[in-house]
């Protein structure tokens, strides 16, 4: 059975509970004086409130960390190509120091020195090259300074030939060779008298023989070098 309890109050007392009862969430007046009563004010609000909390907490959570995440992938996929490339460069730095250690392994500097002074020694002089050819052609070669070139080698003892065309150069000991071979030659034939002599004598003797240097004397039945 429900009993009825009837309290007066005062205008000002009346609306100080109309108040109160707002603050504290209720929409009736009466069960905010129950309530008091009964000692369970603010019980009315408390679980609506905690749990609306946790529920605005949670949204505003979920919010927060898909926004990080979005500004949080593109950094992700640059650390990973930062990664990339700091491999890729780790890679080259050790290729370069085995460069450097086989570097260190070749000879000192001034050993590299004295085998390039051997080397330069070794190589062979132009009159080197007149020995090993027996005679040089001017029409032969492509020389900057033809005359020096000549020069040269008649300074180092190598026997100058002049005709109206180029210089022949020749070695002192082929051309001796050479003209005792032809003096032996007693066929006046030109392409008979060269298959007599090796290759380079048959060069040089036909070119000389064009030239008018090498004559055949029918009287000596021989051929001449007017050398």
């Amino acid at each position: 059975m429900v009993k009825i309890i009837s309290i007066k109050l005062s205008d000002d007392e009346y609306k100080l509970l109309e108040e109160r009862a707002k603050k504290e969430g209720y929409v009736l007046l009466s069960e905010y004086i129950r309530a008091v009563l009964l000692g369970e004010e603010s019980n009315n609000t408390t679980p609506t409130t905690t749990k609306l909390s946790e529920d605005i907490l949670l949204q505003i959570s979920n919010k927060v960390e898909k926004k990080l995440m979005d500004y949080i992938n593109p950094f992700t996929s640059q650390i990973e190509d930062l990664k990339k490339k700091i491999a890729e460069l780790t890679e080259k730095i050790e290729e370069l120091e085995e460069i450097k250690k086989g570097q260190k392994q070749q000879p000192p500097q001034e050993e590299t020195k004295i085998k390039r002074q051997q080397e330069t020694k070794t190589k062979k002089t132009a009159i080197d090259i007149l020995k090993e050819q027996g005679a040089v052609y001017e029409s032969e070669l492509k020389l900057k300074d033809p005359d020096a070139f000549f020069n040269k080698l008649e300074h180092e003892g190598a026997r100058i030939i002049y005709t109206e065309r180029e210089r022949i150069a020749v070695d002192p000991q082929f051309l001796d060779e050479f003209k005792k071979k032809v003096q032996e030659i007693h066929t006046s034939d030109q392409e008979e008298a060269a298959s007599k002599l090796d290759p380079k004598q048959a060069k040089l003797f036909k070119k000389l023989v064009s030239d008018g240097i090498i004559i055949f004397d029918a009287e000596l039945k021989g051929w001449k070098p007017l050398i």
